[in-house]
């Protein structure tokens, strides 16, 4: 989502590759996405309780270790698009709530979370 609104960092990585864990601040060997993925898992964990949401968070300690594209696939993208559609052209999400994907809420609420925390870091970038 933050990438999406703010902009990819330009990463030339390919595996094997090693870079410092933000985790335990170790370098280390990074042989697949799948070990990209385990330090993800590990940081969104430690993060449960932090004051920034977990986007923000994977916004600024994701490029330390991995090159954030790897991790957006075609599924974040489209999920994205319809929320935004409904929300310029006041689409409803369903004929009526008990209609609605539960799913679909569950990820629309996320990005919502998540556009509204940009808003506040852009503000703070911007003085306000």
């Amino acid at each position: 989502m933050w990438f999406s609104q703010l902009g990819f960092p330009h990463i030339s990585l390919s595996f094997p590759y090693k870079r410092q864990s933000p985790l335990t601040k170790k370098v280390k060997t990074y042989k697949n996405i799948d070990d990209v993925w385990e330090e993800v898992y590990l940081l969104l964990e430690k993060w449960q309780d932090n004051k920034f949401s977990l986007g923000r968070n994977l916004y600024f300690h994701l490029p330390l270790f991995a090159d954030p594209k790897w991790l957006v696939n075609m599924e974040d993208n489209r999920y994205l698009v319809e929320y935004n559609l409904m929300k310029d052209f006041n689409i409803p999400l369903a004929q009526d709530l008990d209609r609605a994907d539960a799913r679909r809420i569950e990820i629309f609420e996320i990005i919502n979370r998540e556009i509204k925390s940009i808003q506040i870091y852009m503000g703070e970038q911007n003085g306000k």
